[in-house]
């Protein structure tokens, strides 16, 4: 699993300013939050093969 903001090469990168990601020639750092207490809980779901 990874929570992140991009995966630069995979994928186009995000410049974090809303300008096209071709183009942007500033870019701006993004911060991801996970909740994992009794009043957010989260889960991860994943399918298992048979």
């Amino acid at each position: 699993m990874q929570v992140s903001s991009g995966a630069f090469p995979r994928y186009a990168r995000n410049p974090g300013t809303g300008e096209s990601h071709a183009t942007a020639t500033v870019l701006r750092p993004a911060d991801q939050t996970v909740y994992h207490d009794a009043s957010r809980p989260s889960a991860v779901i994943l399918p298992t093969l048979a």
